[in-house]
């Protein structure tokens, strides 16, 4: 059962920025801007769930990470704060910063990206790329990052971070990180979260990897998981259910 809770109204949306081809986010398995979309729907079940627990317990930042490569948490993490952003505000940040995604699915022209920022090349605001349209702003990467530990443990993240929990606007975050058994980079991305997403993978992640990304994020809550089934050839992934964490 999916409880929705009274939320404030969302800001108004800002009808300049960025136009997105539709043709090219529904090809890139993107169905969360389509409400009418029957792909959509358990994106926007999920995004009810967000809205009525985690979000209004206070939490914004909100990780996004699977136990392995390929699990498809880009998918899970673009498409949620797709349905998030058609009922307020909502950023959607990169944070993968070696296998970066974000920016090719959407067919972003990235002139300065998170990348940059980290490095201290751009400010923050230079990296936003605003949805026309929609309440929705983008944070991709503009290059494969090989030192992302480094970058990601600087201040300048925490800063990112702390710049989004103030803002009066009130978004919710989606941050789409890297696998958490295959880098270290998610510990030091958690430790700005207020909460993680688990995206699991049916017949490929096991039960001994979700138990030790249980261990690894201990001082962080992992609010959920999402059982995700992929396709095989070019079909598209497909969602297939959020179970609250125990």
């Amino acid at each position: 059962m999916v409880t929705i809770t009274h939320r404030p109204a969302p800001a108004a949306m800002d009808m300049t920025g960025i136009e997105l081809d539709r043709r090219l986010l529904l090809a890139n398995s993107i169905f969360g801007l389509e409400d009418a979309d029957k792909r959509a729907r358990s994106f926007i079940l999920l995004r009810s769930q967000i809205m009525s627990g985690f979000y209004a317990q206070g939490g914004r930042i909100l990780a996004v990470t699977s136990t392995q490569a390929g699990n498809g948490k880009s998918f899970i993490a673009a498409n949620l704060a797709c349905a998030l952003s058609l009922i307020h505000p909502t950023v959607l940040i990169d944070l993968d910063l070696r296998r970066p995604t974000i920016g090719e699915r959407f067919g972003l022209t990235v002139e300065a990206g998170v990348d940059d920022y980290l490095s201290g090349h751009c400010a923050w605001h230079d990296v936003a790329q605003k949805v026309a349209g929609r309440n929705l702003t983008l944070y991709p990467v503009r290059a494969r990052c090989q030192q992302s530990s480094t970058l990601l443990a600087s201040d300048r993240l925490g800063r990112a971070m702390q710049s989004i929990n103030a803002d009066p606007a009130q978004p919710i975050c989606i941050v789409d990180t890297p696998p958490a058994l295959i880098l270290d980079d998610i510990m030091l991305i958690s430790r700005h979260a207020a909460g993680i997403v688990l995206v699991i993978e049916e017949g490929r992640t096991t039960a001994r990897d979700v138990i030790e990304v249980r261990r690894l994020l201990s001082s962080t809550q992992v609010v959920g998981a999402v059982l995700n089934r992929s396709m095989t050839g070019q079909r598209s992934q497909y969602y297939g259910g959020y179970y609250d964490a125990t």
